[in-house]
C-alpha cells in the first residue's frame, strides 16, 4: 500500500552563524538526486520527492509521507550563491549560504550531495 501524497510545506529552521545562513529541512525518504534547490535573490526554492524502497512491505503502521514536497523560503538576508553548499544526511537537508550581496540575481541551481557511505554500513 503506497500512499502518494504531497507535503506542501515541510517545516524549516533558518539560523545565522559565522557569516552564513543555514537552512535545515527534514525530508525523510529523499535522496540527493530527487532534491532540487534553486536560489534567486533572497528566495530559496526546494522541491523534493520522497521514495521508499520498502513499498512492498506489509506495514502495521505507516505515517511517513511518500511523494513530492515544495517549499519556498524568503531568506532574511542577502546571500551569495558562490560557496553555497547543500548536504542531505539521514533525511535532513542542510543548506549553507554565505551572507553577502550577489552581483546577479539570476536563478542558480545549488547541487545537493550526500555523505559517502562508510565501508560496512548499509546504504
Amino acid at each position: 500500500m503506497t500512499r502518494q501524497t504531497a507535503v506542501e510545506s515541510p517545516p524549516v529552521n533558518v539560523y545565522e552563524s559565522n557569516d552564513q545562513l543555514t537552512v535545515a529541512i527534514p525530508i525523510p525518504g529523499a535522496h540527493h538526486d530527487t532534491v532540487s534547490l534553486n536560489l534567486e535573490g533572497q528566495r530559496l526554492t526546494v522541491d523534493a520527492e520522497a521514495r521508499y524502497p520498502q513499498e512492498q512491505q506489509h506495514y502495521v503502521q505507516h505515517e511517513w509521507t511518500v511523494g513530492t514536497s515544495h517549499r519556498v523560503i524568503d531568506l532574511p538576508k542577502a546571500v551569495r550563491a558562490g560557496g553555497a553548499k547543500a548536504m542531505l544526511t539521514h533525511g535532513i537537508l542542510t543548506i549553507s549560504l554565505p551572507i553577502g550581496r550577489e552581483e546577479s540575481s539570476a536563478r542558480i541551481r545549488i547541487p545537493v550531495t550526500e555523505p559517502p557511505v562508510h565501508q560496512g554500513q548499509p546504504h
